[in-house]
C-alpha cells in the first residue's frame, strides 16, 4: 500500500496507471465509445476501430468491454502486436489455446488452418470468438493483411471472428493508405476518443477517489483548474499528478492538495511545467497594481472634486432619513441558508447552530512549525541478533550527570537500542512488548489498541504533546535512538539501552535529532482521521468529550455523524489548542483531547 493510502483513508492507490475496469470513469464519450464497440461486435463488418491519443484511457476502455461480453463469445488479447504474420497466428493461438497438429510443419497454412477449424466449432456450438488487439499501430503491414484475410471465413449472415484494433492516431494515418483500403472497408465501426473535457475533470477525480474509499474532497477547485491545464485532460496525466500530489500533501500533513504541491508534482511527471496561475498562487501582476492606483488615484481626484463643490456652495449635501427598520438582524432562515452553503455535505437540520464561530480569514499558507505525519520505518533486528542480548540485559542503573557530550556515543549496536528504546515504551503503557515475536512495532500498537504516530519537529512539539517517546538523537552525524522518559524545564531523563540517564534540557537539545515516535490512545473504533462526513462511534466519542471541554456538558446528545456543528467545535478546539484550525480530527487533536479527558496516560511531564 502506498504510504498516503492510510493517511487519507483509502484502501488502495486512487491514481494507479494500471487498466483497472474498476476505475475507468464512464465520461459520455466513454459512454459513447463504448456503445460504438459493443455495437461493432453485433454488426456485419469484421473490424471495430478505437483510436486515441496517448493516455485516454484506450486499454481501460477494452477491459470494460470484455466485462460485458456475453457468455458465449471466446476473446483473444492481444498486447504487444508488433509481430510478423507467423508471430501473430503463434499468439493467437496460443490466447485461444488451439495446438497445431504436431504431424505437420509449422507453417502460416497449419497455422490458419487450426484457427478456421476452431471458428468453425465454436460457430456451431453457437459460441462467438472475439480478437482484440492494443497498440494496433505497431502492426507491420503484412500483419495487418493477414488479419484481414482471417476474417473472410464467414457464413452466409454472420463473420466467425471479429477483431477489435485500438491504437493511436498513427493508426488512422495508416488505415487511410490505399494498400489498406481493403481493411478499412472492413471497418463497420470506429470511435476516436479525446481527453476528457474540463467540465468533467471533477467527476473523474471524485470517481476514483470515492472506488478507493475516500468521499470528501481533497482537490479544492483551483487545484483543478491548473490540474487540467497541465495534463490537458489526459487521464494518464491526471493519474500521475494526482498520485505524486497526493504523496506531497502527506508528507505536508495537510488535508487537501494546494496549487503549489501540485506544481511540484508537475515538474516529477513532466518535467518543466506551465508556472502556476497568478490568481491561485495569490501573486498579482504588475497591471493589476497599475489599475488599483489608478482607481485610487481617481477616487481621490473625485472626494476633492465634490469637496470643493460643498465648500462653494454648488453642491448641498443632505443626509438621507434612516429607516429604523432596514438593519435588521440575520433571520434564522438566512442563517440556515448560509449554513448550508458552508457545509454542502450535510442536509442542515431546522435547529439553532452552536455558539461556536469557525475561525475567520484563515491564512492559506502553512503555519511557521509543520510536522510530517508518517508510519515509522522502523528495520525489524533479527531474531537471532536478540537472543543473547536481551537475555543478558542488566538491570537499570541510575546515572546522574551526562553532561560531557563526549560520552553520548552511539551505542555499539544502534539496532538493539533502538529495540529496547521500544520495549520501554511500551513498559510505560503497561504492555510487555518481545521484538522475537513481533517486529513491527505499530503492528504491535495497533493490537493493543494504540495508535503510532512518528512526527517530523522539534522538542517543543514533543513537550505540548506529553507523552514518553523513542526520540532520535545525533552524535557527529550518527544517529541512534532512546527513550525520553520526563521533561522538566530544567532537565531531561532518557534510557539508552537499559542505562537510565539525567541531562540537561540543553544538552539535550544539542543531541535533538528531529524525529520521534510515540504511542497514543485511539477513541473506540477510530481507524483515520475524522473527516466531516463520517460516521461511526468515534464521532460520537469526539462530540461528548469535545461538549464536556467547550460547553461542561456532560450530558450531550448522542450523535454518530460529523456534521457542520461538530465541524466548528473542533476548530474551536484546535485554536484553543494551538493546532492547525482545519476542522479535522486527527492524532495530534485527539492526543490533545485525551490529555484533558484522560487521567492515567503516561504523561512525559509527569
Amino acid at each position: 500500500m502506498y504510504m498516503y493510502c492510510e493517511y487519507f483513508g483509502l484502501r488502495e492507490p486512487p491514481f494507479s496507471i494500471a487498466p483497472n475496469p474498476r476505475y475507468l470513469y464512464m465520461s459520455e464519450q466513454h459512454e459513447e465509445a463504448l456503445s460504438h464497440l459493443l455495437y461493432g461486435i453485433d454488426a456485419d463488418g469484421g473490424f471495430i476501430l478505437l483510436t486515441g491519443e496517448v493516455g485516454t484511457g484506450k486499454t481501460t476502455l477494452s477491459r470494460r468491454l470484455i466485462e460485458q461480453l456475453p457468455d458465449t463469445t471466446d476473446f483473444a488479447l492481444i498486447l504487444n502486436p508488433h509481430l510478423q504474420p507467423v508471430e501473430l497466428l503463434q499468439a493467437v493461438c496460443d490466447e485461444l489455446r488451439l495446438t497445431p497438429d504436431p504431424e505437420r510443419p509449422l507453417s502460416m497454412k497449419s497455422l490458419c488452418d487450426c484457427i478456421y477449424r476452431y471458428l468453425l466449432q465454436q460457430h456451431a456450438c453457437g459460441r462467438n470468438t472475439l480478437l482484440i488487439i492494443d497498440e494496433g499501430q505497431q502492426l507491420p503491414f503484412e500483419s495487418l493483411e493477414q488479419l484481414r484475410l482471417l476474417t473472410n471465413l464467414e457464413t452466409s449472415d454472420a463473420k466467425l471472428l471479429k477483431v477489435v484494433l485500438l491504437g493511436q492516431p498513427e493508426l488512422l494515418q495508416r488505415l487511410a493508405q490505399d494498400d489498406l483500403r481493403q481493411l478499412s472497408q472492413r471497418i463497420s465501426a470506429r470511435f476516436h476518443l479525446g481527453p476528457l473535457a474540463e467540465a468533467d475533470l471533477p467527476h473523474y477525480i471524485h470517481h476514483r477517489l470515492q472506488i478507493a474509499g475516500l468521499s470528501r474532497p481533497v482537490f479544492p477547485p483551483a487545484t483543478l483548474k491548473y490540474l487540467y491545464r497541465l495534463s490537458s485532460g489526459l487521464p494518464r496525466i491526471i493519474n500521475q499528478i494526482c498520485d505524486r500530489a497526493l504523496l506531497g500533501t502527506y508528507v505536508q500533513t495537510r488535508n487537501e492538495v494546494s496549487v503549489e504541491t501540485l506544481e511540484k508534482a508537475a515538474r516529477e511527471v513532466l518535467g518543466n511545467v506551465e508556472p502556476m496561475p497568478v490568481a491561485a498562487s495569490g501573486r498579482r501582476p504588475l497591471y493589476l497594481w497599475l489599475l488599483i492606483a489608478s482607481l485610487v488615484g481617481l477616487l481621490g481626484w473625485g472626494a476633492g472634486l465634490a469637496a470643493s463643490m460643498v465648500v462653494s456652495g454648488q453642491w448641498e449635501w443632505q443626509p438621507l432619513e434612516q429607516d429604523a427598520e432596514v438593519i435588521t438582524k440575520m433571520t434564522d432562515a438566512e442563517r440556515l441558508a448560509m449554513r448550508a452553503q458552508l457545509f454542502p455535505w450535510e442536509k442542515v437540520a431546522n435547529h439553532q447552530p452552536a455558539d461556536v464561530v469557525p475561525q475567520e480569514d484563515e491564512p492559506d499558507d502553512e503555519p511557521e512549525t509543520r510536522v510530517a505525519v508518517s508510519q515509522p520505518a522502523l528495520i525489524p533486528v533479527a531474531a537471532e541478533t536478540l537472543e543473547g542480548n536481551l537475555a543478558a540485559a542488566q538491570p537499570l542503573e541510575q546515572v546522574q550527570s551526562w553532561e560531557d557530550m563526549r560520552l553520548w556515543t552511539p551505542p555499539d549496536d544502534p539496532d538493539l537500542a533502538q529495540v529496547q528504546a521500544f520495549r520501554g515504551l511500551f513498559q510505560r503503557w503497561q504492555f510487555d512488548y518481545d521484538p522475537r515475536k513481533e517486529p513491527v512495532v505499530c503492528d504491535f500498537a495497533e493490537r493493543q489498541r494504540l495508535g503510532c504516530l512518528t512526527l517530523e519537529g522539534e522538542l517543543q512539539l514533543l513537550e505540548r504533546l506529553d507523552r514518553p517517546a523513542v526520540v532520535t538523537l545525533k552524535y557527529q552525524q550518527h544517529t541512534y535512538a532512546a527513550l525520553l522518559m520526563s521533561l522538566t524545564q530544567d532537565e531531561a531523563q532518557l534510557r539508552v539501552n537499559t542505562e537510565v540517564r539525567r541531562v540537561s534540557r540543553s544538552l539535550l537539545q544539542s543531541l535533538w535529532g528531529g524525529q520521534f515516535t510515540l504511542l497514543w490512545q485511539y477513541p473506540p473504533g477510530y481507524h483515520q482521521p475524522l473527516w466531516p462526513g463520517a460516521r461511526g462511534d468515534e464521532v460520537a466519542w469526539l462530540n461528548q468529550q469535545l461538549s464536556l471541554q467547550l460547553d461542561g456538558r456532560a450530558d450531550a446528545p448522542l450523535k454518530s455523524r460529523y456534521d457542520a456543528e461538530l465541524y466548528l467545535r473542533v476548530k474551536a478546539f484546535q485554536q484553543q489548542q494551538g493546532l492547525e484550525v482545519d476542522g479535522v480530527a486527527g492524532p495530534l487533536t485527539l492526543i490533545q483531547l485525551n490529555s484533558l479527558v484522560l487521567a492515567e496516560l503516561p504523561r512525559l511531564r509527569s
